[in-house]
């Protein structure tokens, strides 16, 4: 059976930790995976509409992102996405060094599919991020790989 390749786009301004992603999802055996880190907040908005120079991009499986962008930051970005009934669908993961309580809190009220935080102890970090990559991209069971179909209902008075 031939392996699914997923995309994962990674919009992460700082480049060690874009290193760490792709190392630690790297490292999943059995997965196939096309890893694209975008560094600004406007630039992850034009990649995932494809506009512009993205206009072949392609439609990412799951999305890494930062909170702290230039640009656009990483909550109007997940905002955006979850408005949209194109892309809401998509698992967002925030990985961000933000901590506080309200930052966590914010992030699920937008309806971040995950909160990871970023710590200084690069092997706990590896480890979460492979843990993040092994749940979403071998565990868990997108609607794609069935054959739903959504409808929408509306509820009368």
């Amino acid at each position: 059976m031939k392996k699914k390749k997923f995309t994962v786009l990674s919009v992460e301004d700082n480049q060690p930790d874009f290193a760490l992603l792709e190392k630690a999802f790297s490292a999943i055996p059995g997965l196939s995976l096309n890893i694209i880190n975008i560094t600004n907040g406007q630039y992850a908005l034009d990649f995932i509409y494809k506009k512009g120079k993205y206009k072949s991009a392609p439609t990412p499986d799951i999305i890494i992102l930062d909170i702290n962008l230039p640009l656009i930051s990483g909550q109007e970005i997940l905002e955006t996405l979850k408005n949209s009934e194109k892309y809401r669908i998509i698992p967002i993961i925030m990985f961000s060094t933000l901590d506080t309580k309200e930052d966590i809190i914010e992030a699920y009220n937008l309806h971040a599919n995950s909160y990871i935080t970023k710590t200084f102890d690069v092997e706990e970090l590896f480890q979460k991020i492979a843990s993040l990559g092994e749940y979403w991209l071998k565990i868990n069971e997108p609607p794609e790989t069935h054959n739903f179909c959504f409808v929408q209902t509306q509820i009368k008075p």
